[in-house]
């Protein structure tokens, strides 16, 4: 009964009237699900009986931490998990993450690769505060104009604000550190950094400049340390205020639903082209000749122009409703374990007989049935489970490589 006084007692009653007054009923009552009976219940009892009122206007049901295996921790069994270890190797934020990793009212085995999750993102939120935010000598003002790249970036950001102040006004907190974590690596960093890289332009330190403190804003009561750390070292001085932890929650700065489509559009282009070119061996700032974007959905992109060719470093950028691309036998593959069974010595004069010829007649005889060669003098007709055809696609009479992102069709010339 002692401890079902908390409300009464942290509101200052028969100590301050005036404290009081101003502050109770208190808003919420965080605690776990095992005392509901013996401190939410005798809390509310108390309450009613000694100020006519009720203590708090929600409680917030947390689930236990429970060891690895899922079974509840006990010292006599040895399987406590002592937080001092990981709080030395990964730091306070890192395990804070993990933490608001556990949704309300539900128990959670403890996952150390969640710590270690967490440890990476707030390298991430540090790396992206230092390349961003060195590039500022002074809070930027909002441009007249912004690209397709920064007007998509923008009104993400705006969603998610509005998506985590939702979760938040709900106590899933979990939920809204999803929310914030998901747009600040893979949209801020994976997506719109790797796009904005090499601009100068007004509009790409506005908008750098907004949604990286935006993001900072959203993860502070997740992150606390690593936020600070971003806010002194680069908006502070900008800001004002002496604490990201008692400024003004971020506000949304854009709603443009056509630009949502296009970038998400753009993003996926943008995204498709870098990894062809990891998986081509190729640089990922190695010049492309041309590229390509052909379909009804491609003409969308026309105003992603810039973002496009900058980012993935092309010399030409078409842009078509629809193109006609053909494809050319460039070369013939033997299959060795076919022709070998069924020509036996006469192999090798098979092969040297079909390197003497045109890919294209042969694909041709091919296609017709089979091929007939004359070998010293023998007629030998090659079947097509004999040769693989190499094929390319030619756009504008040139080589090319495709990717079909969506319902765009990407033609690269390297």
């Amino acid at each position: 009964m002692d401890s079902s006084g908390s409300a009464l007692y942290n509101c200052f009653w028969e100590r301050d009237d005036d404290l009081f007054k101003r502050m109770f009923p208190m808003s919420m009552r965080p605690q776990s699900h095992d005392i509901i009976r013996t401190w939410a219940f005798y809390t509310l009892l108390r309450t009613e009986q000694i100020a006519e009122s009720i203590p708090w206007e929600d409680v917030m049901i947390n689930g236990f931490i429970m060891s690895p295996d899922g079974t509840p921790m006990h010292s006599s069994l040895g399987n406590v998990i002592d937080p001092i270890p990981i709080l030395e190797e990964y730091g306070a934020d890192a395990l804070r993450y993990y933490a608001c990793t556990c949704a309300l009212g539900i128990d959670h085995a403890f996952r150390e690769k969640d710590v270690v999750r967490g440890r990476r993102l707030c390298n991430k939120i540090y790396n992206i505060g230092r390349y961003v935010g060195r590039r500022f000598e002074s809070k930027p003002e909002r441009p007249e104009s912004l690209r397709a790249s920064d007007r998509w970036i923008l009104s993400r950001f705006s969603e998610t604000v509005r998506r985590c102040g939702a979760f938040f006004d709900e106590y899933q907190f979990d939920r809204a550190m999803r929310e914030a974590e998901s747009f600040a690596w893979h949209e801020f960093a994976d997506h719109y950094i790797e796009m904005s890289k090499g601009r100068e332009d007004d509009a790409v330190g506005y908008t750098l400049y907004t949604v990286l403190l935006g993001v900072v804003k959203l993860l502070a009561p997740f992150l606390p340390h690593v936020t600070e750390e971003v806010y002194q070292s680069y908006f502070r001085e900008h800001e004002g205020d002496q604490s990201v932890h008692v400024s003004a929650w971020p506000e949304p700065v854009l709603d443009d639903e056509e630009a949502l489509i296009t970038g998400e559009s753009l993003k996926e282009v943008i995204a498709a082209i870098r990894s062809w070119k990891a998986e081509s061996k190729m640089a990922l700032n190695a010049p492309l000749r041309l590229v390509e974007l052909i379909g009804p959905a491609a003409l969308r992109l026309e105003e992603g122009r810039e973002d496009i060719m900058d980012t993935v470093k092309a010399s030409e950028l078409r842009i078509e409703a629809e193109a006609e691309i053909q494809e050319k036998v460039v070369g013939l593959r033997p299959v060795h374990a076919k022709l070998g069974p069924t020509f036996k010595g006469a192999a090798r004069s098979v092969l040297a007989a079909l390197e003497k010829m045109e890919p294209a007649a042969v694909a041709e005889s091919l296609a017709a049935g089979g091929l007939d060669l004359d070998v010293a003098g023998e007629t030998l007709t090659v079947l097509p489970e004999h040769i693989e055809l190499e094929k390319a696609l030619l756009l504008h009479g040139r080589q090319v490589e495709t990717l079909q992102v969506g319902e765009v069709l990407v033609a690269l010339e390297p």
